[in-house]
């Protein structure tokens, strides 16, 4: 039988230790050759502009003008207010697979999803707009056994993806960081950032947090209800450059396509996390005496991301990600399997400063977060099955 989960029941089957488990094992596995990973793709499509059908364009922009500045809870008013006002709505399907013998699965998480792009705060920004059936979105991720090629189970992206993301930056700060690293500073103060606060707590005995984000409401609202959440003191500060400078571990979440802080920032002995390479200033990558990155372009020639788009020019983002990827030097940089495995080492001097890129989603995660969802979910009852039998067929493709 195929397993189908929902929301709830995704979040009742793994907590953030488990991920962070998860995301150690899958870099292992990757680190000892024993995994396998395929590129990210993604196909766009302008809706606003050249190549629009009349209808396609029209109901783009009726959702566009509908749907609320409070749509999207995790993203503030005035971010979508600006979104709304974008003259860009593109849609995208993003696929990414992956997945290891040790855990049996291969998992394919698929993308369903529109976005904008503007500036705001100075910088360009990707705002996922939620113009899916009550203001939600479509994402989900599918395990197959890599035995039998059956599917096992159909699970919805939305609690993965934050805690993904930030299991992946606490095993960077746990191989990277000081141990004694007590304070911690955060440029963000979204979605993905109350993640990497909540994963950092778990690898490190944090004392003090300080949080910039460009719209102070935002900012001091996170660090009530984050400090509340992560069991430290929280203290929102007014400039970026206040929220870098004198701490242990410096970490970057935002959306931003930008950089939005300076290398100069950290002192000695820092750690510097980011969850793309889009917000790190370039001396980040060749001051940081050891850099470490999810993964280098595969084959080292091919990018991380591979992206098609509809028209003449790619104005939906890739073109820009591809010109910093292109300029980046990847072989001076080491990949996250080879420091858990011991091929490389991290820190060498308590005075060095790491710098672990969180650059890219990877489908082993997919399957070392999958696999142990599956189980804990057959274990404690939840979901509902369907015929595995409805996806068999004689003829093969």
């Amino acid at each position: 039988m195929t397993l189908v989960l929902n929301t709830e029941e995704v979040v009742q089957a793994l907590d953030l230790d488990g991920y962070i488990a998860a995301m150690e094992e899958a870099f292992i596995e990757l680190g000892k050759g024993a995994a396998i990973n395929a590129p990210r793709t993604e196909a766009g499509i302008p809706l606003l502009r050249y190549g629009a059908s009349e209808t396609i364009r029209l109901q783009a922009q009726r959702l566009l003008r509908a749907i609320p500045e409070d749509g999207d809870p995790r993203q503030s008013p005035q971010w979508m207010k600006a979104a709304k006002e974008s003259d860009e709505l593109n849609y995208r399907l993003k696929t990414i697979a992956g997945g290891y013998p040790k855990c049996g699965i291969m998992a394919l998480k698929i993308d369903s999803t529109t976005d904008t792009r503007p500036v705001i705060g100075g910088k360009k920004r990707s705002v996922k707009m939620p113009l899916g059936d009550g203001w939600r979105y479509t994402g989900m991720m599918l395990l197959f056994n890599i035995v039998t090629g059956e599917l096992l189970a159909i699970l919805p992206l939305g609690p993965l993806q934050r805690n993904r993301v930030a299991a992946t930056s606490a095993v960077g700060i746990k191989y990277l960081s000081r141990q004694e690293s007590e304070t911690l500073g955060l440029i963000g103060s979204g979605f993905q950032a109350e993640g990497q606060v909540l994963a950092a707590v778990r690898v490190r005995r944090l004392k003090k947090i300080k949080v910039f984000s460009p719209n102070a409401d935002h900012r001091a609202d996170f660090a009530a209800r984050m400090e509340k959440a992560a069991g430290v003191e929280i203290v929102p500060v007014e400039r970026p450059e206040a929220a870098f400078g004198g701490v242990d571990i410096a970490l970057s979440a935002t959306t931003a396509m930008d950089p939005v802080f300076e290398f100069g920032w950290l002192q000695p002995g820092a750690h510097l996390g980011t969850i793309n390479i889009m917000e790190a200033d370039n001396e980040s990558f060749t001051r940081s005496n050891t850099v470490v990155v999810n993964a280098r372009p595969f084959g080292g020639k091919s990018d991380l991301i591979h992206e098609f788009s509809m028209g003449k020019e790619m104005d939906t983002g890739g073109k820009t990600l591809n010109t910093k990827s292109a300029r980046l030097d990847w072989q001076s940089m080491h990949e996250l399997g080879d420091l858990l495995t011991g091929r490389i080492a991290g820190r060498r001097r308590q005075e060095d400063i790491t710098f672990h890129c969180n650059n890219i989603g990877l489908g082993i995660q997919h399957a070392a977060t999958g696999a142990r969802i599956l189980a804990n979910a057959r274990r404690l009852g939840l979901g509902r099955e369907i015929p595995t039998e409805w996806f068999l067929q004689k003829d093969h493709t």
